[in-house]
């Protein structure tokens, strides 16, 4: 290769003939790479990051688009380009059912853990006045790491708290995680909880409101405390978005309790 640059060397091999294209193979070239990189473009969705191939649409060809025949172009093109217009928008209707299906399913939900955003009493504090109309007795304590655990704490007989949650979506659950321990303080513990919904609009004011209540107890005789989710159908078939959710938590035995996360969701 250090001969190269010597013509008569490089003739001496190739017998003169050269083997680079001229300018019509440039010219060709040129155009065969332009085409095919606008085509990545034109087989792109503009609210796709990602180039998108179907096999339901013909690739463009260069030259004769027909064995038989040149073809109309023009009409072939806007062909091609109405079935690309016509994928994207197929995909972008799917890309959306995908997001929905993806959202939480939850109208309200937290729960105390190190996992999730909710791991101090500042943050129980904030997410449970998003929804506390009423309050007495009850408070956020707690630490992330050390005992005793961060959590909504009642520490006195008939201590009660209410709140109300506007459904964004139809609601059907409610969830309490409560914590279940074998100490003198959890004994006899039971926590009512009373739930009604109030339906939208006018017909909401000649509607019978429809309540439950549900139990849950704060006592086992097993020698460890562990947290147990709790979940109830919500009254009247639940909540359709726009409806609120009407809660009241009453300790009507004991004197101590602990709440370690709610969710009122889909399923």
């Amino acid at each position: 290769f250090a001969k190269f640059d010597n013509d008569d060397y490089v003739n001496s091999i190739i017998d003169a003939k050269g083997v680079h294209p001229g300018m019509g193979g440039h010219i060709g070239a040129s155009w065969t790479v332009f085409y095919n990189f606008i085509s990545a473009f034109t087989d792109a969705c503009d609210s796709s990051p990602t180039s998108i191939a179907s096999p339901d649409v013909a690739a463009k060809k260069i030259g004769p688009y027909k064995e038989n025949g040149y073809g109309d172009i023009s009409s072939e093109w806007k062909e091609h380009r109405d079935n690309i217009r016509e994928m994207c928008l197929l995909s972008g209707a799917q890309e959306q059912e995908a997001s929905t299906s993806l959202q939480s399913p939850c109208t309200y939900a937290f729960m105390v853990n190190r996992m999730t955003s909710i791991g101090t009493k500042a943050d129980v504090d904030k997410k449970m006045n998003e929804v506390l109309t009423s309050n007495t007795g009850w408070k956020a304590e707690g630490f992330p790491i050390k005992q005793p655990r961060a959590g909504f704490y009642a520490k006195e007989p008939n201590a009660h708290f209410s709140l109300k949650i506007d459904a964004s979506m139809e609601t059907k659950y409610m969830t309490i995680m409560s914590m279940k321990s074998y100490g003198d303080n959890f004994k006899d513990t039971i926590l009512e909880v009373d739930v009604q919904i109030e339906r939208k609009g006018d017909a909401a004011e000649e509607e019978v409101v429809k309540s439950s209540k549900y139990e849950v107890t704060g006592y086992h005789e097993t020698k460890t405390s562990i947290h147990i989710p709790h979940k109830f159908e919500l009254p009247d078939g639940g909540a359709e978005k726009g409806d609120s959710i009407v809660v009241n938590f009453r300790l009507v035995s004991g004197s101590y309790f602990k709440i370690a996360g709610l969710a009122f969701c889909r399923y």
